[in-house]
């Protein structure tokens, strides 16, 4: 019998007590909520919403906006002999309670028909992170994207004065900073974010520059504008990390211990900043070795602030740490951003063209090459039981995180050089005498591309294969299939050597793009199987239970 339907006995009661008693509305009271733990359904109400609730299903989410602006505060220092090895931010998380047992302490007393109280906030801390992070990202995938096809424009297009080795060299020079303003801008984050006005307005500010960094450097090296673009992201550049470096002057002047810190970014920053201001001046090819020496010198200045060294500029004992699974998670976003940038690359203004024909067996098999990719990264060495290589000895975490960033580097041309392959997929990569002739053009731009691709995908592999053997295996023997993971990882090997002597087969595009495809899928099937546990199976069985 339906308890809801009008000619149920129960719903006729309640009905006839409605009648004699004035109608109340649902009032959240914590007392009462132990002595009537349900309630009839109010008929006036929405079908899907009952009047009475239990504590249990009541969220409240934490909220802490009673201040406009709030003191600053470090979220990944400790110090050993006042609260251990916990940090401020962990000691956060462990004070937050969880939604089935925070109490609806805030609840108001007023009258509401709403039966389901959800109180909207921000004060969750990985929350919070989450959301400001992957806003962050969606900015960056619109710069890298742009950075990508301003490099496969110049490297495969006609007529731009430019060899491959060229447009290689200049993307090299722009990607750097961007990427370096994103892994400040995640630092600062990780380290000092405490979600207030301030805050905000500084992450805002940051991302305009980012945006500008980004609309202009496709035009860097242009002769037209006889190097303003060039002088404008310096400037950029320049500004952004003063801008960074203020926001540290500001959090050293409320926190005692992190001045001399300070101080060795403000000298750095000196350092590296007179380079590019430098660069502004001086004319070519000076200005790219000043460029180069900037980009180079402020990348082992980074590690000797990460490093041990770092810490004894932390004045009265205290010591930084890193919340190791945002780092990680972050690298492995961005990682995600830059090979989304390729699969959006084969679709965005239809490459292949109309209908379904020889391109399109071309973008789809470059799809499943990026897809692979992605497995190959995340399922590292396949060991089940290890320690992250960022929880290692502090040069394993920067040489995992230089790793990155020229795996990064080599998938944005790897996107570009695909897409040309795409385009030109029938055209032979055999070069012809005659060198004024276009299709002699179109076919050496197709031999470029083809090289191109072999080499950043074979640099991937490499690089992804080094990442996944800075983590410290634990597995103990027998566990899986292939118990040495030397073993599992050993195929990569003769891959990247035959990824490398693809060019030398003059192949068509598509040709290369399945021959290449081919070679990675295998080398998954392999790690696939040499990854399973000891006692594997075909099938599940039904019953079976985890």
């Amino acid at each position: 019998m339906d308890l809801h339907s009008p000619t149920s006995p129960i719903m006729s009661e309640s009905q006839d007590s409605t009648e004699l008693q004035p109608s109340k509305t649902v009032v959240f009271d914590e007392e009462d909520f132990s002595e009537q733990p349900t309630s009839e359904p109010d008929p006036k109400s929405r079908p899907w919403v009952r009047r009475g609730t239990t504590l249990h299903t009541v969220e409240s989410r934490v909220f802490h906006r009673a201040y406009i602006i709030r003191r600053p505060r470090t979220l990944q220092f400790y110090h050993p002999e006042i609260s251990g090895s916990t940090t401020p931010l962990e000691k956060q998380l462990s004070r937050e309670p969880t939604s089935m047992n925070r109490e609806p302490s805030n609840i108001s007393n007023e009258s509401s028909t709403d039966s389901q109280k959800e109180e909207r906030s921000t004060g969750d801390p990985i929350k919070q992170y989450e959301r400001v992070d992957l806003f962050i990202d969606l900015i960056w995938v619109g710069i890298i994207a742009n950075l990508s096809a301003s490099f496969g424009e110049q490297a495969f297009g006609e007529n731009t004065g430019l060899t491959i080795g060229e447009a290689t060299g200049e993307f090299v020079l722009l990607f750097i900073p961007i990427w370096r303003m994103w892994d400040y801008l995640r630092e600062y984050i990780g380290n000092f974010y405490k979600d207030d006005l301030t805050d905000r307005n500084f992450i805002v500010w940051i991302l305009i520059l980012s945006v500008l960094y980004g609309v202009n450097a496709p035009f860097a090296f242009s002769p037209v504008d006889e190097g303003n673009s060039l002088k404008l992201l310096i400037a950029i550049y320049l500004v952004a990390r003063a801008s960074f470096l203020g926001a540290q002057l500001i959090q050293a002047m409320f926190i005692p211990f992190l001045r001399r810190q300070f101080l060795f970014q403000l000298v750095s920053t000196v350092v590296t900043g007179g380079l590019w201001i430098a660069a502004i001046y001086i004319q070519y090819p000076s200005k790219f070795a000043l460029l180069i020496l900037a980009n180079a010198l402020e990348q082992p200045l980074a590690m000797l602030h990460a490093s041990p060294v770092g810490d004894k500029l932390l004045s009265g004992g205290w010591k930084r740490t890193v919340n190791v699974d945002r780092y990680v998670e972050r690298h492995e976003g961005f990682f995600i951003i830059i090979l989304g940038e390729g699969v959006f690359r084969l679709i965005e203004g239809s490459p292949s063209g109309m209908g379904i024909n020889s391109h399109t067996g071309t973008v789809l098999t470059a799809l499943l090459l990026y897809y692979i990719l992605h497995w190959i990264y995340f399922n590292g060495d396949q060991s089940k039981s290890f320690v992250h290589a960022v929880r290692r000895t502090w040069w394993k975490p920067f040489l995992w995180k230089f790793l990155h960033i020229i795996m990064f580097g080599a998938l944005l041309i790897l996107a570009a050089s695909v897409l040309f392959i795409v385009k030109s997929n029938k055209i032979s990569t055999a070069i012809g005498e005659d060198g004024t002739d276009p299709e002699v053009a179109i076919e050496r731009s197709t031999h470029y591309a083809v090289w191109s691709a072999s080499a950043t995908l074979a640099l991937t592999v490499f690089c992804m294969t080094c990442v996944a053997l800075l983590n410290r295996a634990l597995d103990k023997p027998h566990t899986l299939v292939v118990s040495s993971r030397w073993i599992r990882l050993a195929p990569r090997v003769p891959a990247i050597v035959l990824i490398m002597c693809l060019p030398l087969m003059h192949l068509t595009g598509s040709a290369w793009c399945g021959l290449a495809t081919i070679i990675v899928y295998v080398v998954f099937l392999w790690e696939s199987f040499a990854g399973l546990e000891k006692d594997w199976r075909w099938f599940e069985p039904k019953d079976e239970e985890e």
